[in-house]
C-alpha cells in the first residue's frame, strides 16, 4: 500500500510539474523567433504601432531589406490608419518615403497576412521579415503561411522589442497576462477553426 501511495504522489507532482513548466513556457511558446536574413521587405503589422514600427525601422537601419511594408487599418474610421501611423514614424526617423509601402484596409490579423501578400506579389517581393509583438508572433505567423505558401512566398519571424511583455514573466502582471491569455484563446480559435 506505502508504494502505492508513493507511486500516486510522484505522480501527482509531475502531473504538477509538468503543467506549471508548460504554463511559464507558454511565453516562449508564442513569441516564436528565426534568425534573421536578408529579405525583399520587413512587414510590420497593426496593433502596438509604437513597437513594431520601431523595430521594423531599426531593421531597415540594419539593411535586412530594403523596404519595409506597414499593415493594418484606423482603429477609429475617423483617424488615419495604423499603417499610415507607422509610416509617418518611418519617415520621421529617417526611413525615405519610396522605401516605405502601406497596407491601411486590414482589420485583421487574416486580412494583414493576406492583403501584405497580394502587396508583395504585386510588387514582386518574395520573403519578409515579419514584426509584431511577442505574444501575437505564432498566431501572425499561422495566418501569414497560409498566406504566404500558395503565392510561394516565405517570411521570418522577428517578435517586436516590447517593453511590457516579457516571455518569461508574463504571467505576472495585468494587463500583460490578460493579454497572453487572450492571445492563447485567439490562437486556438483559429486552429480550431481550420480544422472544420
Amino acid at each position: 500500500m506505502r508504494r502505492f501511495l508513493a507511486g500516486v504522489l510522484v505522480g501527482i507532482l509531475l502531473s504538477v510539474g509538468t503543467g506549471l513548466t508548460a504554463f511559464l513556457l507558454l511565453g516562449s511558446w508564442l513569441a516564436v523567433e528565426d534568425p534573421l536574413e536578408r529579405v525583399d521587405a520587413i512587414v510590420a503589422i497593426s496593433g502596438d504601432t509604437g513597437a513594431r514600427a520601431d523595430t521594423a525601422i531599426t531593421l531597415w537601419k540594419a539593411g535586412w531589406a530594403p523596404i519595409i511594408v506597414f499593415s493594418g487599418a484606423a482603429i477609429d474610421p475617423e483617424s488615419v490608419s495604423s499603417a499610415e501611423i507607422m509610416r509617418r514614424e518611418a519617415l520621421r526617423q529617417g526611413v525615405p518615403e519610396n522605401a516605405v509601402l502601406v497596407e491601411g484596409a486590414s482589420t485583421t490579423t487574416e486580412e494583414n497576412a493576406a492583403e501584405v501578400a497580394k502587396l508583395m506579389t504585386g510588387r514582386k517581393l518574395r520573403s519578409a521579415i515579419l514584426v509584431t509583438s511577442p505574444y501575437h508572433q505564432r498566431r501572425a505567423a499561422y495566418e501569414f503561411h497560409r498566406a504566404f505558401d500558395p503565392r510561394g512566398l516565405v517570411f521570418r519571424n522577428h517578435p517586436a522589442n516590447d517593453s511590457e511583455w516579457n516571455a518569461f514573466l508574463w504571467w505576472r502582471q495585468e494587463p500583460v497576462r490578460s493579454r497572453t491569455l487572450l492571445e492563447l484563446v485567439k490562437l486556438g480559435a483559429v486552429y480550431l477553426s481550420q480544422t472544420k
